[in-house]
This record gives structure tokens, sequence and C-alpha cells, in this order.
């Protein structure tokens, strides 16, 4: 975990700092002088060798220290803690409808293995993997809001109705802040907002669950127990219902920690489509500004929840099946 760390961050650091343009013009403005570019580059390190501001970077992040933004002034480890709940809570959100449709369509598509229902839902899921999410929550916007008006266009919330139902909890996730508190308006209103940016980062991630879950299941079915268990004259979906979908937890766990790095990354696009809050739409707007202590930033944070996440998937396989720790 250290090294892949390591790995991601020196890289970052090195590819932002090799690309064309110069940054100090976003602190200075378009017409400074000399002396006001010298002292933002003394500031900022960046007139040294571009290996000792590498071994200054790796000091200060050892220390939590990701710099300021040059964009917004503020240090980025505190734009990150802002936007960081409204990303996860889109992620999370987004990983739970996947799962919800995905599993059981996967099972139920392998019951019924080249049949039409079989058909559809492989149709399906092909089709989540092949539409691009831009895309889809464009689709979206101009039939649920342009159309139906049954659903926002953009925002996390309405403004107005957080202020007039105050929030007792305060973790920012609105949702189980909202939830907990028992402000039923707020958590409404709240649902409403990341029901379309959810669901289009959720569309691909549920094919790639469902054709999974629908593999694994499928060679279940043709393990020996399975077969004794038909022997005994029990039905496939009594057989998959009791003991057979444990069979495919395993893979379908490895899918889930796979795609939360997914879903992450498609955070940058869903979010600026939907005007949503978070660390993606900040790292679209400090890449085209060029803020390269934010892109470093955002990558070490993105890095560390993905490989955090994937360690615990692995420590989940042992619960999930006991004989791995034989």
């Amino acid at each position: 975990m250290g090294l892949i760390m390591l790995f991601v961050t020196s890289i970052t650091f090195f590819i932002v700092r090799l690309l064309p343009g110069d940054p100090v013009f976003l602190l200075v403005g378009d017409h400074p002088t000399e002396e006001q570019i010298e002292k933002a580059k003394n500031d900022f390190g960046l007139n040294e060798p571009i290996y000792k501001q590498y071994m200054v970077f790796l000091q200060k992040t050892i220390m939590l220290d990701l710099g300021v933004s040059l964009r917004t002034k503020q240090p980025v480890l505190t734009e990150l803690s802002k936007r960081f709940s409204a990303t996860f809570e889109l992620v999370f959100f987004s990983m739970i409808i996947a799962l919800l449709f995905g599993f059981p369509m996967g099972l139920v598509s392998a019951l019924n293995q080249n049949k039409r229902l079989d058909y559809f839902f492989r149709g399906f899921g092909y089709l989540g993997l092949s539409i691009p999410v831009f895309w889809l929550g464009m689709i979206l916007q101009i039939i649920f809001f342009g159309i139906l008006y049954w659903l926002p266009l953009q925002g996390r919330y309405s403004g107005i109705v957080l202020q007039d139902s105050p929030i007792i909890y305060n973790s920012g996730f609105i949702l189980i802040d909202s939830f907990f508190s028992g402000e039923w308006g707020s958590f409404t209103d709240a649902l409403r907002h990341i029901i379309l940016p959810a669901f289009a980062m959720a569309f691909g991630v549920l094919g790639i669950v469902f054709r999974t879950t629908r593999s694994a299941t499928i060679d279940t079915m043709s393990a020996p127990f399975f077969r004794t268990f038909k022997f005994y004259g029990i039905k496939n979906s009594e057989i998959i219902k009791k003991s057979g979908y444990k069979n495919t937890l395993i893979p379908v766990s490895t899918v889930v920690g796979l795609s939360f790095g997914l879903m992450l990354g498609g955070t940058f696009l869903v979010e600026s489509i939907f005007d949503w809050p978070g660390v993606g739409q900040f790292s679209v707007l400090s890449i085209l500004t060029r803020d390269f202590p934010a892109i470093v930033g955002v990558t070490i944070l993105y890095s560390f929840i993905y490989v955090i996440i994937n360690f615990f998937i692995d420590m989940l396989y042992v619960i999930i099946d006991p004989r791995i720790r034989d």
C-alpha cells in the first residue's frame, strides 16, 4: 500500500510540473511585474530544482501538508475536507444502487440461462458498459428535468429547505444527517438531488456487477455440491437462495472494490455536469487552471481511498469464506 501511494504520488508530481504552462501566472495575475513573479516563485519554492521540490513535497506530504491551492489560496487539505463528504456520499449511494440492481439481476439471469429474460438482462448490462457517463447524465437531465419536471437539474440540495429545517447532526453527509435529525423535508430534498447523478454513475458499474455475478453463478451451478443438491430434487433457485449465492460473493466483492475507484474517476464528469460541490468538480477546475498542489492533493486522496477500500475488501474475504484462513 505504501509503495503504491509513493508511486502514484511521484508520477503525478512530475507529470504536473513537466506539462506546458507556468502556474505562477495564476498567482500574480495577467500583467505581473518581474518582482511579483520572482516573489511568487520564492514563496511557493518554484525556483528550486525539481528534485529539491520533490524532496520537500514528500516531507510535507508525510506530515499531511498538501500545500496551498493556487486558485483558491486556501490549504488543499481544507478544500478537500470540505468537499469530501459530498463526493463520498454520491459514490456510496451510486454503489448501493449498482449492487441492489446488478447482483439480483445476475442471479436471475444465470438461473434463466439462454432464455428471454437472460437475453434482456445481458443486453441491459452491455448497455450500461457502453454508454458514456457524461452523455447519460445529460440525457437524464433532459428527460427528468427538462421534460417531466420530476427531479432537480443540479446541485446537492435546495438552500431554502435547509434553512427552514435546521439539522441536529452535522457530519457533512446530508442524507444521514437529515435522516437521524428527523428532518424529512431536507432528507427528501437531498434524495431528489442525488438520484440523477447517482444513477448516471451507477449504470456502468451495474453492468460490471451483473456480468460478474452471472458468470460466478453459472460456475457455481456446475460445481459438484450443486449437482448433489439437484440429485436430491432441490430446485436451482432454492440451492442458490440457501447456499449457492455465497460462492459469488468473493468475485463480486473484488469487482466492488475495483468499481469504487472507477466511480471516483467518474465524479470528475458527473459532478461537473450536475454542479455537485464535491472533490471531482474541484479537481476539474484545478486541472483547467493548472493548480498543481490541488491536483496532487486530489490524486493522493483518491489513491488512498482506493487502496484502503481494497484492503478492507481483502479482509472481508476471510469473513465471507472462512476456508481462506487455512
